[in-house]
């Protein structure tokens, strides 16, 4: 009963702590929450797989980008783009409409785009304007999943960068 407490315990303590805890310095065992709480490399991966598998910590993790799973996991990348288009919706806009821009460039980094797609990001941009952006009331949510089909339509794109 002790060992089950000290389990519970620890894993709510690194609940706390494992969106801080990115590092990508786990074992044999993977990231989860096994390597937030077992950093050993030895036999104590046993352990950390264990608490992997035990708490299912590892879809999670990779899937969200915590418990030293990959920063940049499909949830965070999404949201992160989501959150620029917001922010910087009418240069975006500036940008689509003159085929070039650094809004463009910096939205083709946020989907981990190859620099040889770039052009072709611009060139679809601007050529699919008015399908991105229909109406004066789009909002930069329709917007972004709008120029994300446009894109996904292109085969190098679609193959050189994350269309999540």
């Amino acid at each position: 009963m002790k060992i089950k407490l000290a389990i519970v315990g620890a894993a709510i303590f690194s609940m706390a702590t494992v969106t801080t805890a990115m590092a990508k310095n786990y074992g044999m065992a993977g990231c989860g929450l096994g390597s937030v709480l077992i950093e050993d490399n030895g036999f104590m991966q046993v352990f950390a797989a264990t608490t992997n598998s035990t708490f299912n910590s590892q879809t999670f993790g990779i899937t969200s980008g915590t418990s030293n799973c990959t920063a940049d996991g499909l949830i965070v990348a999404s949201k992160t783009q989501e959150a620029f288009f917001e922010a910087n919706f009418a240069n975006i806009q500036k940008d689509a409409a003159s085929g070039q821009g650094e809004y463009l460039t910096a939205f083709a980094d946020l989907m981990s785009c190859s620099e040889s797609a770039r052009p072709t990001i611009n060139k679809i941009a601007q050529e699919s304007y008015e399908k991105v952006f229909p109406t004066a009331k789009t909002t930069s949510a329709q917007a972004l999943y709008l120029l994300k089909i446009q894109l996904s339509q292109n085969t190098q794109v679609a193959n050189s960068c994350q269309l999540l």
